[in-house]
Parts: structure tokens; sequence; C-alpha cells
């Protein structure tokens, strides 16, 4: 190894490996109201979940991870799937907002 091949990590190469300081604010601030909203859930196990951009999710059986939370979505037309998203992506959490009808 000659001294050409020794690199110096510069700003532009550490930038890119690590996460701006400001997303690691709103992925902390999004696992708080998360987990705010995740300990209210009732006995209907349902939690509702408000994302950046409009989209509004209700889930069940709710895992928060390190990084991220997943859980099985509930749609209108009465289908579910899992769905996973990062903390950075919640605006708003309460407990409830399931089905209502009776199956």
């Amino acid at each position: 190894m000659t001294s050409s091949d020794v690199r110096i990590p510069t700003a532009a190469t550490t930038e890119a490996t690590t996460p701006a300081a400001g997303s690691l604010d709103a992925q902390a601030v999004g696992r708080r109201i998360l987990s705010t909203a995740f300990v209210r859930v009732g006995p209907d196990g349902y939690l509702t979940v408000e994302e950046h951009g409009g989209r509004t999710l209700v889930l069940r059986d709710v895992t928060m991870g390190k990084h991220d939370y997943c859980g099985i979505q509930a749609l209108p037309d009465g289908t579910t799937g899992k769905i996973c998203a990062a903390y950075g992506d919640v605006v708003a959490a309460r407990a409830g907002g399931g089905p209502t009808h009776s199956d």
C-alpha cells in the first residue's frame, strides 16, 4: 500500500454515509408520537397513523422496530395487508379508528 492508496474521509464522503440531523430528529419525533398512541390502544386493537403527504393508515397488530413500525392495514373494502413505514413519516397517531361494523 502506498501513500496514494490512503483515503482520508472528507466532508463529502462522510455526509453521504451519515443520515442528516433533520432526518434523525424526524425519526425521533415520529417514534415518540407513535409510541404514545401505541400504549393507548384499546381492546379493538386499532391504531390510526397520519403520515406526511396526507396518507392515513388504520392498523392493527402494530409492532415497533428500531427504525420502522409494521402492522396489518385495515382497508375500507374489508381487505387487509401488512405494511411497514418509517417513523420519520409519522405526523400524528391515535388509538382506534378501526371498522365499526361487526363481522
